[in-house]
């Protein structure tokens, strides 16, 4: 599985494999060696990072996470990265969607369409509503751009990298 987790406003990719029955896990890419104790039921955790030893406490919130590490707090949110994907914007980059294709961050169901050909579209408007893993998911637009073609329509499933919308 991978999750985006958002620790005090940083973003980390985190990657949570099982391999031969031992969980592997990397963080950025980089991986990380991590063994976990509990000290007491429902208390606090002996965590061994990299050969460095840490006491970690963890408490869920409304918002995510709050983690007491050696005295320190840290706020914590997980997200599935797929989740993540469908609710950012539909351009990762550049001044606007010129030439650019909206694919569809994951297999689901297109539930509506909120722009036609030729509609200039505006940052943050939505583009796509797509069901998936029974939740609605609203794209939006990243920056400004005109739509040269629309390729899905409401009704009709969609798989992951599918291109729902064209930019010119």
């Amino acid at each position: 599985m991978r999750y985006l987790a958002k620790i005090d406003g940083r973003c980390l990719l985190v990657e949570i494999r099982e391999r031969d029955g031992k969980m592997e896990i990397a963080v950025d890419g980089r991986a990380v060696s991590l063994d976990l104790v509990e000290l007491k039921p429902r208390g606090p955790l002996s965590v061994l990072v990299d050969g460095k030893s840490f006491e970690v406490d963890v408490e869920k919130n409304s918002e995510g996470y709050i983690v007491h590490l050696d005295g320190r707090l840290f706020e914590c949110r997980l997200e599935d990265e797929r989740l993540a994907r469908l609710r950012s914007p539909a351009s990762p980059g550049g001044a606007s969607l010129k030439g650019k294709e909206l694919k569809a961050p994951m297999p689901g169901l297109v539930l509506a369409i909120h722009i036609n050909e030729g509609d200039l579209v505006q940052p943050g408007q939505g583009l796509v509503t797509i069901e998936a893993m029974k939740m609605e998911n609203e794209i939006r637009a990243a920056f400004e751009g005109t739509v040269k073609s629309v390729r899905v329509k409401p009704g009709r499933a969609v798989e992951k990298n599918e291109v729902m919308i064209v930019f010119e």
